[in-house]
């Protein structure tokens, strides 16, 4: 019991001293100071940024390290729990099902926090293939697109809506088979709960957001699925993809500036998170996720009933509108909330749009848009009130139809492919469509849905949710 006591207060007393990481820290750090700081000038943006960058990955790779030590020492003073019997071995913390050969089922990180190697995320995703198979001259001429406006620059492709529907959820139950609600997914098929960033790296030639067999975007995205009162789902038409952000010689760029919003980077590789309604907090407010109808202008609405209540009608398009967090910690790719590295820019009480401290970095939005054609008998004539509702309303008591949207991502850019639209888009601040990278060049696969404009049919069955 003493040894155990002296070893608590050792663990206290180190727990509050940080000299051990910092010293860990600064022998990381020694090659990040290239400007001195007092003299530095305006051209000497880029370097600063870049020596912030570098101070961020030591600290992160210092702090990672105490606390992997601080945890196992206050592991080992923890009095030992009666003997269990030995469970079973097993790759993952839920029964499996049976091994297939195209997941790797390696588990995530035990704490859910996924740090991130540098400022441009994980190792680039690099494509077995030429970039350029996946490719073709723009709309056939190589046109180049016109400015988008605002100082932003904009990137966009549509995607089908006949993706898969699966009680699958990588993200917030991996591995986890049958146990979420009924999900949506656009992007790569053959996604489920066993999924990781490696194996969706290596999903190529089935994606409904980039057809054909040179697949650049493998990233994948999900909602949950819209439901009638008769428990089919009502298919989407389309569903619009898009990254934002302001260009890298904007002000909203630029430090010093009076508008500065954050220090503008790329799309961290692997990057992933969750936004929308959140089911760990489900009376927050929601941000991010909203609804709309073009048949009542402009208003954004919070659930159906709001939106059918407003005069949306047979013969509108309702879309559901996802727009993810745009700020990052510059730290890491994932969180045990799948949030927490995320944040939204807000105007705050200086009315500029600001990056919050915690969250210094500038990330292109990326946003969906769900959209279907309204039909009588989504909607009570009488009472104007919802006959739809999202696959995850139950999980909220009391919840009004299609309060609870929100929507999962996974990043898996061909790197390659991504500066592309990076460098031709977002940052000369064009807007582009379809696919089109902002160069001349254009995805293949990405301008609408292999069907058309319209889905084939209007409902299809939710599957059976797998046996337990």
């Amino acid at each position: 019991m003493r040894t155990r006591l002296f070893a608590l207060s050792l663990l206290a007393a180190t727990a509050l001293a940080m000299p051990a990481s910092v010293a860990v820290a600064q022998q990381d750090t020694a090659q990040c100071a290239t400007v001195t700081v007092s003299r530095a000038t305006e051209a000497d943006i880029p370097a600063l940024l870049a020596d912030a960058a570098c101070y961020a990955r030591a600290m992160v790779s210092a702090a990672n390290s105490q606390k992997l030590r601080l945890d196992k020492a206050a592991e080992l003073t923890r009095p030992k729990p009666a003997p269990m019997p030995s469970p079973s071995p097993s790759p993952s913390p839920s029964p499996t099902p049976a091994p297939t050969p195209t997941h790797d089922h390696t588990p995530p990180p035990v704490a859910g926090w996924v740090p991130s190697p540098s400022i441009e995320g994980a190792p680039g995703l690099v494509a077995s293939f030429p970039v350029s198979q996946g490719l073709k001259p723009s709309w056939g001429t190589g046109a180049i697109p016109k400015l988008y406006g605002g100082g932003e620059g904009a990137f966009r492709f549509t995607c089908g809506a006949e993706g898969q529907l699966r009680y699958d959820d990588p993200l917030v139950l991996w591995n986890q088979f049958g146990k979420a609600h009924l999900h949506l997914f656009w992007g790569p098929t053959t996604v489920d709960a066993a999924t990781t960033m490696a194996t969706l790296g290596a999903m190529v030639g089935n994606s409904t957001c980039n057809y054909g067999q040179y697949t650049l975007n493998r990233s994948s995205y999900w909602a949950p699925a819209l439901l009638d009162d008769a428990g089919m789902v009502r298919n989407a038409d389309w569903i619009a993809v898009y990254y934002k952000r302001p260009m890298a010689s904007s002000p909203r760029c630029t430090q010093g500036s009076a508008t500065f919003q954050g220090a503008c980077v790329g799309l961290p590789n692997q990057i992933r998170y969750v936004f929308g309604w959140d089911q760990f907090k489900p009376d927050a407010p929601v941000q991010g996720a909203s609804w709309y109808c073009t048949g009542t202008g402009s208003t954004h609405y919070k659930d159906l009933d709001a939106v059918f209540g407003a005069g949306c009608k047979a013969g509108d398009t309702l879309v559901a509108d996802m727009a993810a967090p745009n700020c990052w910690d510059g730290k890491f790719l994932d969180a045990p909330d799948h949030r927490s590295h995320t944040a939204y820019a807000s105007y705050g009480q200086t009315g500029t749009l600001r990056c919050p401290a915690t969250h210094p970095y500038v990330i292109p939005q990326n946003e969906s848009k769900i959209a279907w054609t309204v039909t009588a008998d989504m909607y009570d004539a009488a009472t104007k009130r919802s006959r739809l509702r999202l696959a995850s309303d139950a999980m909220k008591a009391g919840a009004k139809p299609g309060e609870t949207l929100h929507s999962d991502y996974m990043e898996q850019w061909v790197a390659e492919a991504k500066q592309m639209w990076l460098d031709g888009c977002i940052d000369k601040g064009l807007d582009c469509s379809g696919g089109d990278l902002g160069n001349g060049l254009q995805l293949i696969g990405a301008s609408q849905p292999s069907y058309g404009w319209t889905a084939p049919t209007a409902r299809r069955s939710a599957p059976q949710r797998p046996a337990a």
